[in-house]
């Protein structure tokens, strides 16, 4: 017996119950792992979902939410995986995680960083290693560098500079 596969039905994969269980995999997520949103600082960008997911796209950023907590209204996730050598925790796969919520201003976005959670779930999952300052910064300085202007909100703790970059600012 010989078997033979069909490329050209592999173009039909997106339609099959694939992607009927990606579907049931995300209600599952949002009904039953869902939690309030963390206050943690943020920033306000004059974007919208898709354009959020488009600009964070362009910067190596992935949809990473089938190994996340779901955050009531969050509507962007995104993460970006690094390998961090010699970082003091002795563990090396990383990720800047990236969430996004409705704001009357735009879009919400708050970043951490985070064990990625294929590689270190224990960790992942406790975590003890969570650095929204990190997270943020690396938020801040992907907006700065793309002129992109943006309002911080919440508690940016002491030392942060804490002014407001609008798109008039980065340009002069």
């Amino acid at each position: 017996m010989v078997f033979e596969l069909d490329i050209e039905r592999l173009r039909h994969l997106p339609e099959t119950p694939l992607r009927a269980l990606k579907r049931s995999f995300w209600w599952v997520r949002k009904t039953f792992f869902s939690k309030p949103k963390p206050e943690n600082p943020a920033v306000v960008v004059a974007m919208d979902e898709p354009e959020a997911e488009a600009f964070l796209g362009e910067r190596f950023f992935e949809p990473g939410w089938e190994m996340s907590y779901s955050y009531r209204n969050e509507i962007v996730n995104l993460r970006r995986v690094r390998y961090v050598r010699d970082h003091p925790s002795g563990l090396e796969w990383w990720q800047t995680h990236i969430r996004g919520y409705v704001h009357p201003d735009g879009l919400e976005l708050a970043a951490h960083f985070e064990p990625e959670p294929a590689e270190h779930p224990d960790a992942h999952v406790s975590g003890e290693f969570i650095d929204v300052p990190r997270g943020n910064a690396t938020l801040v300085g992907i907006l700065e560098d793309a002129g992109v202007g943006f309002q911080r909100i919440g508690d940016w703790g002491e030392g942060e500079e804490t002014t407001d970059r609008t798109a008039a600012d980065v340009d002069a």
